[in-house]
């Protein structure tokens, strides 16, 4: 079995996927220093969320959100539908270390439901990296494997406590954590005495509407470049999919992964540079 294959079959039986040193150490240090800067220019001292990143950091975030790793992945999980809803960096600030270990509170992402006792593809999916090794002083991902598929309910009093079925993830600065929308997940208090760096990256299918814009200056510069070279996953990953009516209306007899091979292949080939 692939590489891939493997990563693809795990993620739908637990809901997420790991992905190490996916970013190196220049990479992350640039997505740090990126959200200091934009902290000091911002309005409000205290604004440590940032979203519509793509647009404000262009040469640093387009490699990023673009990466193949993530891509193909999820080309294999949903076809080739994948958008950029989201682009969001941000910064946790520290809390008291009376609160170490606190669940910061259990939720699944936008577009999810609860399950039916099955495996359904993700409406979204979001690929969270840390920009510093995480211990429990910075305080771990928290997710509960296999809630994209059992009906796993939280009751209001117990959604900022530990789950008898969680798992801690002690990602190290630039890896990826990719999850399936329905995944319940919980980020923990950071009680470190220093700012806890977070990247997300959030997909959703090219049919949805995104939540970022894309019509600024620098995001469409790389839309027009790409419809220079025939690139249409760049051009949807932005919002810009001039298949999406043929290839959401292509009478579904057949298996649809394999429609889609033929897509991918297609759009491939496509590329003229």
């Amino acid at each position: 079995m692939s590489e891939d294959q493997s990563s693809v079959d795990f993620f739908k039986s637990e809901g997420y996927a790991i992905f190490r040193q996916v970013y190196d150490e220049d990479t992350t240090e640039a997505m740090r220093s990126g959200l200091l800067k934009l902290n000091k220019a911002s309005e409000q001292e205290a604004q440590w969320w940032f979203g519509n990143t793509l647009e404000l950091m262009p040469k640093l975030m387009f490699p990023i959100v673009s990466n193949p790793l993530l891509l193909d992945l999820a080309d294999q999980i949903i076809g080739p539908f994948m958008q950029l809803d989201n682009l969001t960096l941000a910064a946790f600030q520290s809390e008291s270390r009376s609160r170490k270990g606190e669940v910061a509170g259990w939720h699944r992402d936008r577009w999810a439901q609860l399950p039916k006792g099955q495996y359904e593809k993700p409406w979204a999916f979001n690929a969270i990296s840390y920009l510093q090794d995480m211990d429990d002083l910075y305080g771990p991902l928290r997710i509960i494997p296999r809630s994209h598929i059992n009906p796993v309910s939280i009751s209001e009093d117990q959604q900022r406590k530990p789950h008898p079925d969680e798992l801690l993830v002690y990602a190290h600065a630039g890896d990826v954590i990719f999850t399936h929308n329905a995944l319940i997940h919980s980020g923990t208090t950071n009680v470190s005495g220093k700012l806890r760096f977070f990247f997300s990256i959030y997909y959703n299918h090219s049919w949805l509407k995104h939540t970022d814009s894309h019509s600024g200056p620098n995001c469409q510069e790389f839309i027009e470049r790409a419809r220079e070279r025939g690139d249409h996953r760049t051009r949807r990953l932005l919002g810009d999919d001039e298949q999406l009516q043929s290839r959401c209306n292509w009478g579904f007899l057949r298996a649809e992964e394999a429609r889609w091979e033929e897509w991918i292949e297609a759009d491939k080939k496509a590329m003229t540079q």
